[in-house]
């Protein structure tokens, strides 16, 4: 049963009541809303505005286990008048809520046993829409899985079926975005994330024209293949993963928590499993709450191939060790690692660090001095350069004996323009 039908259960029900009908999912998003009969109190009004409802104002943990309909009490400190509140079951299993303002307590038996009946349908209908976009889940996850294979023939038939079923389009260029939710990061539930991350590929679709769009959604990540004929316009593939990022961040109201990479342009099918790597690689340099692109990674790009592990155990050179170790490395670290991104330039890192070429000097003269390398040869300086990069990509755990007092510095993966 789709939408269209769920509201019109929705709007009869309401009809007959003569009462303004809510019905959210389960996790109390908004599935279907009828016309406003002049009892919608502030805190529906904000529940109709953000699409869902706030779990403090119903006493969520407790109609979770509600088996039959029942009032939510009046509350003016949330400006929320009485209520009656029907669990929306299917084979016992929860679906949904349905909300009918009941301020006065005037809903007769006759009535209440109607929204009963009506909550029954609904919860039928939910059922076979919930059953519907798992099978399209499943499919989109399969297909999805099966273009970015290494076996050209797997990704032939996988490519001809989405072309049959009109997700894709016979195109020119193709990209991989992809999407993580950190574990641990986000305070929703793996249901949750998953609702904001169909919402937002849905949403993706809608607002990528010239594109074709094929995404594929799991708890906490998602694939997405990104296709156009005409090819992608410079700065396209990071405007989609900064938007996606966005979209993320606003519908789950979790900062921080999402990261994006992106991955392309590519010629064609075979350059699927290319793109999908390099959003592999540019997803792992990504720090958290940003949207990281392959083709500005520069030398990152390479640096993020290399295993933390590659550099455990005393693998790092002393010298490095010793000034990572110094109670003055949280001034040196950045001071050397922007020198050596501005190549040497001392007046542009001057610039840059706010600070007097007499004061860079200084620290300069420390770190060599505190290390043992130079700056003035050419291979400690590459060894300077890459293990800060490695540093900061993957974190002081390249090195666990460090102090803890060592400033940990915000994941930037975006090279400083030479």
């Amino acid at each position: 049963m789709s939408v269209e039908q769920i509201q019109t259960l929705v709007d009869a029900l309401a009809t007959r009541l003569g009462r303004a009908v809510v019905l959210d999912d389960q996790d109390l998003r908004l599935v279907a809303v009828s016309e406003d009969f002049g009892d919608a109190d502030p805190a529906r009004i904000w529940s109709l505005l953000h699409r869902r409802t706030r779990p403090e104002d119903v006493r969520y943990e407790e109609i979770k286990r509600w088996t039959g309909p029942g009032h939510i009490p009046e509350n003016p400190a949330l400006e929320l008048w009485r209520r009656l509140c029907v669990p929306v079951r299917c084979r016992g299993i929860l679906l949904g809520f349905m909300w009918i303002t009941d301020r006065f307590d005037d809903l007769t038996e006759v009535q209440v046993a109607d929204a009963v009946r009506a909550a029954e349908a609904m919860g039928q209908a939910l059922h076979r829409r919930l059953v519907a976009i798992d099978q399209e889940q499943e499919l989109r996850q399969r297909l999805v899985e099966q273009l970015l294979s290494h076996d050209p023939v797997v990704r032939r038939e996988a490519w001809e079926e989405a072309l049959d079923r009109g997700l894709l389009d016979n195109v020119g260029q193709v990209a991989v975005l992809l999407v993580s939710c950190r574990p641990g990061k986000s305070d929703g539930t793996p249901a949750d994330t998953r609702a904001v991350l169909s919402e937002s590929m849905g949403r993706l679709c809608r607002t990528a024209p010239g594109e074709a769009v094929l995404a594929a959604v799991w708890p906490r990540r998602a694939t997405v293949v990104l296709a156009r004929r005409q090819g992608f316009q410079d700065g396209r593939l990071a405007e989609a993963a900064t938007a996606l990022l966005t979209e993320l961040t606003d519908r789950s109201g979790l900062a921080g928590c999402w990261r994006v990479g992106a991955g392309g342009p590519g010629r064609g099918l075979d350059g699927l499993p290319q793109a999908r790597r390099q959003a592999e690689v540019a997803l792992s340099s990504a720090g958290e709450g940003r949207a990281t692109c392959w083709s500005e990674l520069s030398a990152d790009a390479l640096l993020a191939q290399l295993a933390p592990q590659a550099w455990e155990n005393a693998l790092m050179p002393d010298g490095l060790a010793t000034l990572l170790a110094d109670p003055s490395a949280a001034v040196l670290v950045p001071t050397l690692e922007t020198y050596l991104d501005c190549a040497g330039d001392v007046q542009r890192a001057a610039r840059e660090l706010c600070v007097h070429r007499t004061t860079l000097y200084y620290r300069l003269g420390r770190a060599e001095q505190i290390s043992g390398l130079s700056l003035r040869d050419g291979r400690d300086r590459l060894l300077l350069h890459m293990a800060l990069g490695l540093r900061r990509l993957h974190g002081t755990h390249l090195l666990p004996g460090l102090p803890t007092n060592v400033e940990i510095l915000p994941s930037n993966t975006r090279r400083r323009a030479g």
